[in-house]
């Protein structure tokens, strides 16, 4: 938790000298006015001044304290994503994603290549030792198999905590699922056939792509503005020319992004969904780590008549290996139900339970406060860092919550051949053409900036940096590689 105190107030005096409130050449207060005022110890203080004066914010005087040294420099442009839909195609993926995801288990490479959320979090412990207390005393083995919609305690939670994304679901409206894309497959499996075609926002989570896929489905690409998300006008048109089964979004801090779609626009979305009667299948996983003041709503909750599917897990918020999602399947609860059963039969019982307490203990709550801030801070030392070290043609997306941001090159980087050059330096990326099924992402390129900011992480940025500025100064890509 120290640790975690010291980033904290790093990064809040670092804001403060970045948004001008302690202005360049001010002297700090001191470390023990600065204990005092934020209720730390004196350790914790100089841990933090420590790291700033490492990242170059601050600078130690002999026998006078720290001094603001740093005019924050101006950040990079936005990307700019939004572009005309696709016409339909068979979705397709390539060996590159089987690539990145086995090199996302090396331990020789600093990887940013995986969305996964750190561990580094009090949960972590409170995880532990509830799996240790109920596999001792909860009653979860020789009880055969569960019921079908999955542990009645933990649809209870998950009820009361969608109240939080504005949506009002009992218990029997919920089924538990291994997974929040093992939720999605599943409403796929009840809304569509072989041969069906689905809208998918572009850029899109490959994960959601592989699903599509595997169902062999075709699908249209939906173009999203890099702030808010989704085109509904452009969703509009592909629905007014083309048969659309269903969508899928990921319409709250979407992965790649770090966008969400505000409010109202997701209100003329479920309008959308009723005018021409199409489902569609939201993905929630990363509602819960907003940067905002307060949650946004999900598409689900402004659903009455059952057409969203709002499908979410504790995968991004606490650890992928708890393997516990759900859907809200509105009209289609038999059909996902039925589908679960047919693929699953029943999910394991012990971490179901063990969500449940977590949930169910407020533990979850004092942890979404923790990682929420936590995120933030670490987000904005990924665009501090890369304004320092990209060229100014780069551009990055500003995350309203989650844990990724996406980088935008000029076109003549291609980053699948980046991505090859530092995997083989021993720097992970996850480069954009994974994100299309078109492959018109290839400038582009996905870094996930949950994990604690390291020397190590910080200098493998700096040298992604140097390797984008080599080419884009090259102006030859395929030569300097």
């Amino acid at each position: 938790m120290e640790n975690h105190l010291y980033e904290q107030l790093a990064a809040q005096l670092a804001d403060q000298i970045r948004n001008g409130a302690i202005a360049i050449g001010e002297r700090l207060p001191s470390i023990r006015q600065l204990a005092k005022r934020e209720g730390v110890s004196i350790a914790t203080v100089m841990s933090a001044l420590s790291q700033l004066e490492q990242q170059g914010w601050v600078e130690a005087r002999p026998k006078s304290g720290y001094y603001a040294i740093r005019q924050a420099q101006p950040t990079l442009d936005m990307p700019t994503i939004m572009r005309s839909a696709s016409r339909p195609v068979v979705a397709t993926t390539s060996q590159l994603v089987m690539d990145v995801q086995r090199n996302g288990f090396r331990s020789d490479a600093i990887n940013f290549s995986r969305a996964t959320p750190a561990f580094d979090f009090p949960i972590a412990k409170h995880l532990q030792q509830t799996y240790s207390r109920l596999a001792r005393t909860g009653k979860h083995l020789g009880v055969g198999y569960s019921e079908p919609e999955g542990a009645f305690e933990l649809r209870q939670q998950i009820a009361r905590h969608a109240v939080d994304a504005g949506v009002a679901a009992s218990p029997d409206s919920i089924v538990t699922t291994i997974g929040s894309l093992n939720a999605m497959g599943l409403c796929l499996q009840a809304l569509t056939q072989p041969g069906d075609l689905v809208a998918v926002e572009s850029p899109c989570y490959y994960g959601i792509l592989q699903l599509i896929e595997s169902c062999g489905l075709r699908a249209i690409e939906i173009p999203v503005h890099p702030e808010t998300g989704m085109s509904l006008e452009a969703l509009k048109l592909a629905m007014e020319q083309w048969p659309i089964a269903a969508v899928l979004s990921v319409s709250s801090f979407s992965n790649p992004l770090g966008c969400s779609i505000p409010d109202d626009r997701k209100r003329a979305l479920v309008a959308l969904l009723e005018q021409y009667e199409v489902p569609l299948i939201e993905d929630d996983i990363y509602g819960d780590l907003y940067f905002g003041e307060r949650r946004t709503h999900a598409i689900k909750a402004f659903d009455t008549q059952g057409w969203v599917l709002l499908c979410s897990s504790l995968s991004k918020t606490i650890d992928p290996q708890l393997r516990v999602g759900w859907v809200l399947a509105g009209r289609y609860f038999e059909e996902v139900l039925y589908r679960k059963f047919v693929n699953l039969v029943a999910a394991p019982l012990l971490p179901q339970l063990v969500c449940a307490d977590i949930l169910g203990h407020g533990i979850y709550e004092r942890h979404l406060r923790l990682a929420r801030e936590t995120y933030r801070q670490r987000c904005e030392r990924l665009v501090d860092l890369a304004t320092e070290s990209f060229p100014s043609v780069t551009k990055i997306s500003r995350p309203q919550g989650g844990i990724g941001a996406w980088f935008e090159l000029p076109k003549a980087i291609n980053t699948t051949e980046l991505y090859h050059y530092a995997k083989d330096r021993d720097v992970l990326i996850a480069p954009g053409e994974m994100f299309s099924i078109n492959k018109q992402f290839r400038h582009c390129f996905r870094i996930s900036y949950a994990h604690r900011w390291t020397p190590e992480r910080e200098d493998a940025i700096r040298r992604l940096g140097g390797w984008v500025s080599d080419r884009v100064n090259a102006n030859s890509p395929a030569t300097a590689l």
